[in-house]
């Protein structure tokens, strides 16, 4: 595809303040983190940015915010996720707008839609936005896991330019890959890539990146992609075994969190290094528990991430 979409991208947090409020400081700071640690694309008011929980006007401004600290160094996609097409396309025409690459868009929450409605769901929007859109199946957030057919439909919208794939079903993940390409479906690839078998479906079969909530290893994601480019397969394998390790730490297979959830669990982390995540907003809950902290530290700490506040650690 001409939309140069890969490698290793975070899910922006979005940083609150000990009150609630939106920190657009905070904010610019967290991108210049992500762009110094040498991250490949970021996405902003996806769910690890707690888009549930802010208002349109809101995220119009961390949305016209994040592009305009990026200032095109990396790609910015800005999540659009709601309850309904219209308000989809609003924030799609306000990410057009603001010079935004491109948007994420989940099926709506709550509803649980036939794949039928998902997919009308998406058409609507296809045929109402200019900008290139990506797909997004998430079980965990929105209660309806898209079949492998359904994926592969999507995929040949016009206006689709990537499929996000986390249902955590690798089988899956694989088969909907191995269709995509069988059918030269034009569109860019993430899923969970970032270990010694993600290698070797990248080598075999394709895919295009990771993206991850938070980006806390950072340090061998970007690591990892950047060996892939290089063809080196030694400092790939080591990365990705770290990566793994270390993300295992703190995650469960579902994409759950250990210490809590997951964006809460996140902030906490982020805390701990000194990095600008800022707080959560209800009705998440902070992880304050003493035990739960000196855990989360010495994890950090192990991963040789340590408490180092330097910001080129990916590079």
């Amino acid at each position: 595809m001409t939309i140069d979409w890969r490698g290793y991208w975070v899910a922006s947090p979005t940083p609150f303040t000990s009150s609630g409020q939106p920190d657009l400081n905070e904010m610019g700071a967290l991108l210049e983190l992500y762009v110094s640690q040498g991250i490949h694309g970021v996405v902003v008011n996806g769910s690890t940015g707690e888009w549930c929980s802010q208002s349109a006007v809101e995220r119009k401004e961390i949305a016209a915010k994040s592009v305009t600290q990026v200032n095109n160094r990396i790609p910015v996609v800005i999540g659009a996720s709601a309850y309904t097409p219209n308000e989809v396309i609003d924030l799609a025409n306000h990410a057009s707008s603001v010079g935004a690459d491109g948007i994420m868009v989940t099926a709506p929450p709550y509803y649980n839609l036939t794949e039928d409605e998902i997919f009308n769901f998406f058409q609507l929007i296809d045929s109402n936005v200019r900008i290139p859109v990506m797909v997004y199946n998430w079980p965990r957030g929105i209660g309806v896991d898209m079949s492998e057919e359904l994926l592969v439909k999507l995929g040949k919208l016009p206006s689709v330019a990537a499929i996000k794939e986390s249902s955590g079903d690798e089988s899956k993940t694989i088969r909907v890959l191995q269709t995509l390409m069988a059918e030269s479906v034009d569109v860019r690839f993430f899923a969970r890539f970032i270990h010694p078998q993600g290698a070797e479906y990248l080598a075999k079969i394709g895919g295009d990146g990771n993206i991850d909530g938070g980006g806390l290893g950072a340090q061998y994601a970007v690591k990892f992609y950047n060996s892939w480019w290089e063809k080196d397969l030694s400092e790939m394998k080591t990365n990705s075994e770290a990566y793994a390790d270390f993300s295992s730490s703190l995650i469960n297979s579902d994409y759950s969190g250990k210490f809590g959830s997951p964006i809460s669990q996140l902030k906490a982390c982020m805390r701990i290094l000194n990095q600008p995540g800022g707080y959560v907003r209800p009705p998440l809950m902070e992880v304050t528990d003493r035990k739960s902290i000196e855990q989360l530290t010495k994890i950090l700490e192990s991963s040789s991430i340590g408490l180092s506040k330097s910001l080129g650690i990916g590079k």
